[in-house]
Protein backbone atom coordinates (compact mmCIF):
# COMPACT_ATOMS: atom_id res chain seq x y z
CA UNK A 1 0.00 0.00 0.00
CA UNK A 2 1.35 3.43 -0.87
CA UNK A 3 1.88 6.11 1.74
CA UNK A 4 -1.16 8.32 2.17
CA UNK A 5 -0.48 11.95 1.24
CA UNK A 6 -2.31 14.48 3.35
CA UNK A 7 -2.71 18.12 2.32
CA UNK A 8 -1.71 20.44 5.17
CA UNK A 9 -3.03 23.82 6.17
CA UNK A 10 -5.23 25.14 3.38
CA UNK A 11 -8.42 24.32 1.50
CA UNK A 12 -8.76 25.93 -1.91
CA UNK A 13 -11.64 23.91 -3.35
CA UNK A 14 -14.45 25.99 -1.81
CA UNK A 15 -12.60 29.21 -2.60
CA UNK A 16 -12.21 28.11 -6.20
CA UNK A 17 -15.92 27.39 -6.51
CA UNK A 18 -16.79 30.79 -5.06
CA UNK A 19 -14.53 32.87 -7.31
CA UNK A 20 -16.21 34.77 -10.18
CA UNK A 21 -15.27 33.19 -13.49
CA UNK A 22 -15.62 36.01 -16.02
CA UNK A 23 -13.39 38.97 -16.72
CA UNK A 24 -13.04 42.01 -18.96
CA UNK A 25 -12.04 41.75 -22.60
CA UNK A 26 -8.32 41.21 -23.03
CA UNK A 27 -7.81 39.63 -19.60
CA UNK A 28 -6.23 36.21 -19.23
CA UNK A 29 -9.14 33.78 -19.80
CA UNK A 30 -10.34 32.08 -16.64
CA UNK A 31 -11.05 28.35 -17.09
CA UNK A 32 -14.74 27.33 -16.82
CA UNK A 33 -15.92 25.96 -13.49
CA UNK A 34 -15.63 22.31 -14.53
CA UNK A 35 -11.97 22.76 -15.49
CA UNK A 36 -10.98 25.21 -12.75
CA UNK A 37 -8.59 23.44 -10.42
CA UNK A 38 -7.33 24.56 -7.02
CA UNK A 39 -4.06 25.51 -8.73
CA UNK A 40 -5.92 27.68 -11.26
CA UNK A 41 -7.85 29.41 -8.48
CA UNK A 42 -4.65 30.03 -6.52
CA UNK A 43 -2.63 31.42 -9.42
CA UNK A 44 -5.40 33.34 -11.18
CA UNK A 45 -7.82 34.60 -8.50
CA UNK A 46 -10.59 37.11 -9.03
CA UNK A 47 -12.33 38.55 -12.05
CA UNK A 48 -9.24 40.30 -13.40
CA UNK A 49 -6.53 37.63 -13.15
CA UNK A 50 -2.94 38.80 -13.61
CA UNK A 51 -1.03 37.95 -16.75
CA UNK A 52 1.65 36.18 -14.69
CA UNK A 53 4.75 36.99 -16.74
CA UNK A 54 7.94 35.15 -15.85
CA UNK A 55 11.46 36.57 -15.67
CA UNK A 56 11.84 36.17 -19.44
CA UNK A 57 8.62 38.04 -20.19
CA UNK A 58 6.79 34.83 -21.16
CA UNK A 59 3.20 34.46 -20.03
CA UNK A 60 2.31 31.55 -17.79
CA UNK A 61 -0.78 29.81 -19.14
CA UNK A 62 -3.01 27.31 -17.31
CA UNK A 63 -2.65 24.69 -20.02
CA UNK A 64 1.13 24.58 -19.56
CA UNK A 65 0.59 23.18 -16.04
CA UNK A 66 -1.86 20.43 -16.96
CA UNK A 67 -0.84 16.88 -15.94
CA UNK A 68 2.25 18.19 -14.13
CA UNK A 69 3.34 18.38 -10.51
CA UNK A 70 3.68 22.04 -9.56
CA UNK A 71 5.83 23.39 -6.72
CA UNK A 72 4.87 26.93 -5.70
CA UNK A 73 7.04 29.19 -3.56
CA UNK A 74 7.26 32.95 -2.96
CA UNK A 75 10.00 35.50 -3.50
CA UNK A 76 10.89 39.12 -4.05
CA UNK A 77 14.06 40.70 -5.35
CA UNK A 78 15.05 42.29 -2.02
CA UNK A 79 14.14 39.35 0.20
CA UNK A 80 16.18 38.38 3.23
CA UNK A 81 18.92 35.77 3.40
CA UNK A 82 16.40 33.10 4.48
CA UNK A 83 14.38 33.70 1.31
CA UNK A 84 17.51 33.68 -0.87
CA UNK A 85 18.70 30.39 0.65
CA UNK A 86 15.26 28.89 0.05
CA UNK A 87 15.51 29.85 -3.64
CA UNK A 88 19.00 28.33 -3.85
CA UNK A 89 17.76 25.11 -2.25
CA UNK A 90 14.79 24.86 -4.63
CA UNK A 91 17.06 25.47 -7.61
CA UNK A 92 19.42 22.75 -6.39
CA UNK A 93 16.51 20.34 -5.99
CA UNK A 94 15.12 21.18 -9.44
CA UNK A 95 18.47 20.44 -11.05
CA UNK A 96 18.98 17.23 -9.08
CA UNK A 97 15.63 15.60 -9.96
CA UNK A 98 16.08 12.31 -11.83
CA UNK A 99 15.38 12.68 -15.56
CA UNK A 100 11.88 11.08 -15.69
CA UNK A 101 10.68 13.19 -12.77
CA UNK A 102 12.42 16.36 -13.97
CA UNK A 103 10.17 16.43 -17.03
CA UNK A 104 7.05 16.18 -14.86
CA UNK A 105 7.65 18.95 -12.31
CA UNK A 106 7.28 22.72 -12.71
CA UNK A 107 8.74 25.12 -10.14
CA UNK A 108 7.03 28.51 -9.76
CA UNK A 109 8.30 31.35 -7.54
CA UNK A 110 5.64 34.06 -7.20
CA UNK A 111 6.73 37.62 -6.56
CA UNK A 112 5.26 39.34 -3.50
CA UNK A 113 6.35 42.90 -4.28
CA UNK A 114 4.07 43.95 -7.18
CA UNK A 115 5.06 47.61 -6.89
CA UNK A 116 8.67 46.86 -7.90
CA UNK A 117 9.21 43.30 -9.03
CA UNK A 118 8.52 43.45 -12.77
CA UNK A 119 9.90 40.69 -15.04
CA UNK A 120 13.15 42.58 -15.71
CA UNK A 121 13.89 42.98 -12.01
CA UNK A 122 13.00 39.36 -11.29
CA UNK A 123 15.27 38.29 -14.13
CA UNK A 124 18.21 40.24 -12.69
CA UNK A 125 17.53 38.69 -9.28
CA UNK A 126 17.23 35.16 -10.69
CA UNK A 127 20.32 35.36 -12.87
CA UNK A 128 22.37 36.89 -10.08
CA UNK A 129 21.33 34.23 -7.57
CA UNK A 130 20.78 30.97 -9.45
CA UNK A 131 21.95 31.74 -13.00
CA UNK A 132 20.38 31.94 -16.43
CA UNK A 133 19.71 28.21 -16.75
CA UNK A 134 17.58 27.82 -13.61
CA UNK A 135 14.48 25.68 -13.96
CA UNK A 136 12.57 27.97 -11.59
CA UNK A 137 10.09 30.37 -13.19
CA UNK A 138 9.89 33.66 -11.30
CA UNK A 139 6.45 35.22 -11.76
CA UNK A 140 5.37 38.82 -11.36
CA UNK A 141 2.11 39.71 -9.66
CA UNK A 142 -0.27 42.58 -8.99
CA UNK A 143 -1.60 44.09 -5.79
CA UNK A 144 -4.96 42.30 -5.88
CA UNK A 145 -3.57 38.83 -6.48
CA UNK A 146 -0.83 39.35 -3.87
CA UNK A 147 -3.48 40.26 -1.30
CA UNK A 148 -5.51 37.19 -2.32
CA UNK A 149 -2.51 34.90 -1.92
CA UNK A 150 -1.67 36.37 1.49
CA UNK A 151 -5.27 35.81 2.60
CA UNK A 152 -5.27 32.20 1.34
CA UNK A 153 -2.02 31.53 3.20
CA UNK A 154 -3.19 33.45 6.31
CA UNK A 155 -0.02 35.49 6.01
CA UNK A 156 -0.05 38.89 7.78
CA UNK A 157 -0.31 41.65 5.14
CA UNK A 158 2.01 43.80 7.27
CA UNK A 159 4.78 41.25 6.71
CA UNK A 160 4.72 41.79 2.94
CA UNK A 161 6.68 42.15 0.73
CA UNK A 162 8.87 39.67 2.62
CA UNK A 163 7.54 36.41 1.15
CA UNK A 164 5.97 33.72 3.33
CA UNK A 165 8.27 30.74 4.04
CA UNK A 166 5.69 28.43 2.49
CA UNK A 167 6.00 25.85 -0.26
CA UNK A 168 2.93 24.28 -1.82
CA UNK A 169 2.83 21.19 -4.02
CA UNK A 170 -0.06 20.50 -6.41
CA UNK A 171 -0.73 17.11 -7.95
CA UNK A 172 -1.21 16.31 -11.63
CA UNK A 173 -4.88 17.32 -11.50
CA UNK A 174 -4.13 20.72 -9.93
CA UNK A 175 -5.20 19.65 -6.45
CA UNK A 176 -3.22 20.97 -3.48
CA UNK A 177 -1.47 17.90 -2.11
CA UNK A 178 1.13 19.14 0.37
CA UNK A 179 2.27 22.28 2.17
CA UNK A 180 5.57 22.93 3.88
CA UNK A 181 6.50 25.81 6.15
CA UNK A 182 9.65 27.04 7.79
CA UNK A 183 13.33 27.02 6.94
CA UNK A 184 15.58 25.43 5.97
CA UNK A 185 14.03 23.53 3.08
CA UNK A 186 14.02 19.78 3.62
CA UNK A 187 15.15 18.86 0.10
CA UNK A 188 15.30 15.07 0.61
CA UNK A 189 11.76 15.05 2.04
CA UNK A 190 10.42 17.15 -0.83
CA UNK A 191 12.13 14.88 -3.37
CA UNK A 192 10.67 11.83 -1.65
CA UNK A 193 7.19 13.34 -1.68
CA UNK A 194 7.41 14.40 -5.34
CA UNK A 195 8.56 10.90 -6.31
CA UNK A 196 5.59 9.39 -4.50
CA UNK A 197 3.14 11.99 -5.78
CA UNK A 198 4.17 11.26 -9.37
CA UNK A 199 2.75 7.75 -9.00
CA UNK A 200 -0.75 9.21 -8.57
CA UNK A 201 -1.49 9.56 -12.28
CA UNK A 202 -5.05 10.81 -11.74
CA UNK A 203 -4.48 12.80 -8.55
CA UNK A 204 -4.25 11.79 -4.92
CA UNK A 205 -7.93 10.86 -4.74
CA UNK A 206 -7.33 7.87 -7.06
CA UNK A 207 -5.19 4.73 -6.65
CA UNK A 208 -1.49 5.17 -7.28
CA UNK A 209 0.24 3.47 -10.19
CA UNK A 210 0.85 -0.19 -9.28
CA UNK A 211 -1.45 -0.13 -6.25
CA UNK A 212 -3.96 -2.96 -5.99
CA UNK A 213 -7.48 -1.72 -6.63
CA UNK A 214 -10.44 -2.79 -4.57
CA UNK A 215 -12.85 -5.00 -6.52
CA UNK A 216 -15.91 -3.19 -7.79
Amino acid sequence: MSMKIIAAGFCFALAAAALPLSGPAGAEPVPPLAARSELDAFLWPGTEPPRRLDQHGDRLRPESLRDRLVVVSFVHADCTIACAVRVLDLDKLAQALPAPLRERVTFLSIGTDPARDDPARLRAFAEGLVGKTTRLRFLDSDAASTAALAAALRYPPAALPEPPPTILVFDRTGRMAMAYGGDPLDGPRLLQDLTLLETFENGIGRPARGEARDPA
